[in-house]
């Protein structure tokens, strides 16, 4: 690979077009070559990433933000990225849907929709909802997460606009003016739905999930409950059942190996002693649970018999 192609692809996001590479003296029959030989690889006309990039890169969010940044800059003034593209870029989670379709919408209001093999073109939004990601012609987060939402299921599109509440990249308000905007899309009642149940409390994709599915069970719940003994503060939890008396901790990424895992456990056995202490039953969750509601449904119920809501009422007095 040329030196001029290898820092180019360095600082652009291991992407590159073809004006982009006509720029730096690069044809597009090398372009093809290049392609031939597994060291690009073409995301859509006129747009490639760097294969060895896509193959470093562990996560499928990752792999796909490399490719709608190809493909938008194939068209920089036509072009933004959109729906799931978007939040991606907005570094907003989309967990458990597939990932290998991009994104984009009419940057202006002409054109038309239309589906390709790989990436889908959408109608423009607005003008006004066309901003930038990094240099990235993108929708506006409210515009990317209520369009995610019309193509996702319900629980991966709550987790997206949860997260983009919990950062402040929108509003409830923003979110329903959005609805309002796409009032006549069918599947907007979907949408509505997500936005109703969105929380920006909830810190993580998990415990999006895990609140739809305890919601889903007719439970009430509170995200990011402060644990207190009176007026002493002693935890704060990840959700909190209050009928129930109960405490649940999503656990999605905490590990106990080494001398620190062990600092860790330890530390964690002793929190979960105190408040259980002061009455709450106490529930975790990991990810293998969430695409199982029947097991979350026992954990609740084994944390709920030995909760004591007498003792919860006197000491959080």
């Amino acid at each position: 690979m040329k030196p001029a192609l290898e820092g180019f692809l360095h600082t652009h996001h291991f992407a590159i077009t073809t004006a982009e590479a006509a720029s730096i003296g690069i044809s597009r029959e090398v372009l093809r070559l290049l392609v031939a030989r597994k060291v690009l690889t073409r995301v859509g006309r006129g747009a490639y990433v760097q294969t060895s990039a896509l193959e470093r890169e562990p996560y499928d969010a990752g792999r796909h933000v490399l490719r709608v940044h190809a493909l938008v800059r194939s068209r920089p003034e036509d072009w933004a990225a959109s729906h799931l593209s978007a939040a991606l870029l907005w570094g907003l989670p989309v967990p458990q849907v597939p990932l290998e379709r991009l994104h984009v919408c009419h940057a202006r209001p002409v054109g038309t929709s239309r589906r390709r093999s790989d990436y889908s073109v959408h109608l423009c939004p607005g003008e006004e909802r066309i901003t930038r990601v990094e240099g990235l012609p993108v929708v506006a987060a409210a515009t990317a997460v209520v369009g995610t939402a019309l193509q996702v299921p319900h629980g991966p599109a709550v987790a997206a606009m949860d997260a983009a509440l919990h950062r402040g990249l929108v509003s409830p308000d923003d979110l329903v003016e959005q609805l309002h905007a796409w009032a006549h899309v069918p599947e907007v009642v979907g949408a509505r739905l997500a936005v109703a149940r969105a929380d920006g409390r909830s810190e993580s994709p998990g415990e999006s999930l895990l609140r739809l599915i305890l919601l889903d069970l007719g439970l009430t719940v509170i995200p990011q409950y402060v644990v207190r003994d009176g007026d002493v503060v002693v935890a704060r939890v990840d959700l909190y059942l209050p009928e129930l008396g109960v405490v649940l901790e999503f656990d999605g990424r905490l590990k106990y190996a080494g001398q620190d895992g062990r600092q860790a456990l330890a530390a964690e056995k002793h929190r979960e002693d105190r408040i259980r202490s002061l009455g709450y039953g106490v529930g975790r969750l990991t990810w293998e649970c969430l695409t199982q509601p029947a097991v979350v449904s026992g954990v609740v119920a084994r944390a709920a018999r030995s909760a004591h809501p007498h003792l919860i009422a006197t000491r959080a007095s």
